[in-house]
């Protein structure tokens, strides 16, 4: 019997590749640049600080938005430290794919940070932070979409082949980062 999450998983697969039409295709892997032509918005909710933006960082006529950027690296801050940084754009990238993903077929959910940039410091009194995290260099966050199954999210991540996910499905919430392209659940 097919279960609805059991569809959607397979519905955003098959959408994808109508989408996308090239992303089944091993000779054609710039199907991600083909998502990213265009404005790059994103919907993101800090519930540690209750602090929440729709923002726009990459327009398609004009580049880089200086001001959403900056939004965006705010929000991904260390909200324990009040410390942000210049946020890993890839990472962005990534964030705006798997939402766009998603609207695109009727699936519009806000993403939840847990965590983006953390401070050394913070990092440290962590319990199983990696002590060289990608957190520490802003290109990595963990997130959660109400309504999403963590499983669908790292399954996501790992298809966008553009770095390390974690699933943490237990905890609720994944890991996405610019690192090496990996994969660990917890």
């Amino acid at each position: 019997m097919l279960t609805r999450r059991n569809f959607i998983q397979l519905s955003l697969g098959a959408s994808a590749a109508l989408a996308f039409p090239t992303i089944g295709s091993a000779a054609s892997p710039d199907w991600r640049a083909q998502a990213l032509n265009r404005d790059r918005n994103l919907s993101l909710i800090r519930p540690d600080s209750k602090e929440k933006a729709t923002l726009c960082y990459w327009t398609q006529r004009g580049g880089w938005n200086v001001e959403g950027y900056r939004q965006a690296c705010w929000l991904l801050r260390d909200v324990k430290y009040s410390a942000a940084v210049n946020m890993d754009t890839g990472l962005l990238d990534t964030l705006f794919i798997m939402q766009m993903w998603l609207a695109t077929y009727g699936q519009k959910h806000d993403i939840h940070v847990l965590s983006g940039y953390r401070t050394p410091h913070h990092n440290s009194t962590l319990e199983g932070a990696a002590k060289n995290s990608m957190h520490l260099y802003g290109r990595a966050s963990d997130i959660y979409m109400p309504g999403v199954s963590p499983v669908l999210l790292a399954n996501m991540g790992k298809m966008l082949g553009l770095g390390g996910v974690g699933l943490y499905a237990k905890r609720g919430f994944i890991h996405v980062d610019k690192g090496s392209v990996r994969s660990w659940s917890s």
